[in-house]
């Protein structure tokens, strides 16, 4: 049997077992310890200890381990664990899968060229639905922003030649350039409706085009703000505003085409006047952005914050206060919460892709002190001297936390 067989007939968690046991041979604790250093790796507050292995791997680790053993890729001599020959050639192998997987997500996460380009394919994907639903059911709202997905088409194959030959200040004008002239048509054919209101036809496809439409735009702004802020592009963002105001366009739509089904037919041209309004205001913000980084200024990427940042910072820092509970279960000194974070967080490799991370992005070590002091000030810890323990109402908060943890619930 071929390797590359052997590792597909092999489960994510028996592919974990083998990864865990390349460094050294381990038993049975030793291996639900690095599951759990794992799964807090991955954002889930959740301690092994005591009453807490509710988890499927603690349930199956034994049937795993069986099922290793009579693969012939691990051996076991008492309560110890260990690769065979085999075994090494297989986690080897797995892992450079893994590590492969990690570079392909990276670059996607990273790379402007990548999110231009993945950018092009959703703009043409969702100009093609919006038209084709927008003309079949006469909504002219739904039709604009089809043509606005259109020009966006355009806008992001700019920004991927302007990124990819270092021109991002002319690429960004482009797209300027172009949701000015989309407003314009907006409005024009807004007014025309008006003056000469035609009936809408509404199904349960429009509707759902529209809430489709909305949920994919948000989702591209993220990526585009994401990987823009990152990497400094100004025309990744200017693309992520307008990619966000499709959000706000399609929520509009949907207003339209609801009253349009009691045959209110003027709110959604009114509903196209908002969407060139938005394209208009959103326009001119980037233009007066641009015009600054014209003339030799620094992009000040503070200027394109999200509320969806400040929700992962606080979703952050609430992980780490639950998570300096369940450490200080096993250790009574910051040092010894410094050692662990290390250990958890700071390891060279993991047999699992880091390329997201979700409590990446955090100073722990700089946070560390005012998160203890906010524990402490809950009456969840006590601080004397050096020592740090947990109160009584510490004690049950966080075995409730680990509770709810086992079941997916993070907080």
């Amino acid at each position: 049997m071929t390797y590359k067989s052997e590792l597909d007939k092999l489960s994510y968690h028996e592919s974990f077992i083998l990864a865990c046991l390349r460094e050294k041979p381990l038993d049975r604790e030793g291996i639900l310890r690095e599951y759990e250093e794992m799964v807090q790796f991955m954002g889930i507050a959740v301690s092994f200890s005591g009453q807490e292995r509710g988890w499927t791997f603690h349930r199956k680790l034994e049937s795993y381990l069986e099922g290793l053993v009579e693969l012939g890729l691990v051996d076991r001599e008492g309560g110890v664990y260990e690769l065979t020959e085999s075994g090494r050639e297989v986690a080897e192998k797995s892992q450079k899968r893994i590590e492969t997987r990690h570079e392909k997500l990276r670059t996607f996460l990273a790379s402007p060229e990548k999110a231009s380009l993945v950018s092009v394919v959703a703009d043409a994907g969702l100009a093609v639905l919006k038209l084709a639903v927008g003309f079949l059911f006469n909504s002219m709202a739904l039709v604009a922003d089809g043509f606005d997905s259109s020009v966006d088409v355009f806008s992001s194959i700019a920004v991927y030649l302007g990124i990819k030959f270092k021109r991002e200040l002319i690429s960004t004008s482009v797209v300027i350039s172009m949701m000015f002239a989309t407003s314009v048509y907006i409005f024009y054919e807004a007014v025309t409706r008006l003056l000469s209101p035609e009936a809408l036809g509404v199904s349960p496809l429009a509707i759902a085009t529209t809430i489709a439409s909305g949920g994919l735009c948000y989702c591209l702004s993220v990526y585009q703000h994401y990987v823009g802020k990152r990497n400094g592009s100004i025309s990744l963002l200017t693309q992520s505003i307008d990619s966000r105001n499709h959000t706000f366009q399609a929520g509009a739509v949907l207003v339209g085409l609801v009253f349009a089904a009691f045959g209110i037919f003027i709110v959604d041209s009114l509903v196209a006047l908002l969407v060139g309004v938005f394209i208009l205001k959103s326009a001119l913000e980037l233009l007066h952005e641009t015009f600054k980084l014209a003339r030799g200024e620094e992009l000040d990427a503070g200027r394109f914050g999200r509320k969806y940042e400040r929700a992962f910072s606080e979703q952050r820092r609430g992980f780490f206060r639950n998570w300096i509970l369940l450490t200080l279960r096993d250790v009574e000194t910051r040092a010894g919460i410094i050692k662990n974070y290390s250990e958890v967080f700071e390891a060279e490799e993991y047999p699992i892709s880091t390329a997201i991370q979700p409590t990446s992005g955090f100073e722990f070590k700089d946070q560390l002190d005012q998160l203890l002091a906010e524990l402490c000030d809950e009456g969840l810890i006590d601080i004397t001297g050096e020592r740090i323990v947990l109160t009584a109402r510490g004690k049950r908060s966080s075995s409730r936390r680990a509770t709810r943890a086992r079941f997916g619930v993070p907080f």
